[in-house]
């Protein structure tokens, strides 16, 4: 089994007697160490599964195994320690608070960990180094350009020291220039520290960062193929 096990997974939302199902009966594995972008248009059930993945919402049919574990046997308690523990979270919007410098940001989770607050400075100050801010540090993220407040936000969920990197749209809000240098430190932190990297995206050369992509129409998965499977064929196609 892999770290993340999903068997026939569907998900419906209910609201006033109206039934909407999202997600039909889609089924995967993605290894620890992998890095995969789940792509698809708007509307497909991308961001619907990432927070399902994420423990920030319940599936409502089939099966979701974490690390081997039924996510139904989870406790709410459970599920907030891996949540914040073992998963970290970088989304489109940055959620930055804007006079703070980049180290008290990437501070905050440290304050609802169990970690030893006599570690937290050094652990700031690594991960801020890991993705190239140590010049920024003291710098209020206001002040910062769109790429570096999301590399910000990428500091700010490694802090806690977590496995899993779930990263949405993450170069939604940048330019060509400043998303290729977050898609190059989410590929370093997948390359270097063996992180499992999870990206929702409806870009495909976003995507195409990754080593694998699971494309999603209409709530079900219409594709799962390895980046080189995908580059073989299509230059067989362009000859």
């Amino acid at each position: 089994m892999g770290l993340f096990d999903i068997t026939a997974l569907e998900k419906t939302y209910y609201s006033e007697e109206v039934e909407t199902k999202v997600l039909h009966g889609v089924s995967f594995t993605i290894e620890k160490g992998e890095f995969v972008s789940i792509m698809g248009p708007s509307g497909s059930g991308k961001s619907t599964l990432l927070h399902i993945l994420g423990f920030l919402d319940n599936h409502t049919g089939g099966e979701y195994r974490f690390n081997e574990k039924r996510y139904a046997e989870f406790s709410e308690e459970e599920a907030a320690r891996v949540r914040n523990k073992e998963m970290g979270f970088v989304f489109q919007a940055f959620n930055l608070l804007p006079r703070q410098s980049v180290f008290e940001n990437v501070k905050l989770p440290l304050l609802y960990s169990d970690i030893p607050e006599g570690e937290w400075d050094s652990r700031v100050t690594e991960v801020i180094e890991l993705v190239g801010l140590g010049h920024r540090a003291k710098y209020e993220t206001h002040k910062l350009s769109g790429g570096e407040k999301q590399r910000t936000a990428i500091a700010r969920a490694l802090v806690n020291g977590p496995n899993v990197i779930f990263a949405d749209e993450p170069t939604g809000n940048l330019d060509s220039v400043s998303g290729q240098t977050v898609m190059e430190t989410l590929q370093a932190l997948h390359e270097d520290h063996k992180h499992t990297i999870i990206l929702i995206t409806h870009e495909t050369y976003t995507a195409e960062h990754a080593e694998r992509i699971i494309e999603l129409r209409d709530g079900r998965i219409v594709r799962d193929s390895q980046i080189a499977e995908r580059r073989t064929a299509r230059d067989q196609y362009t000859k």
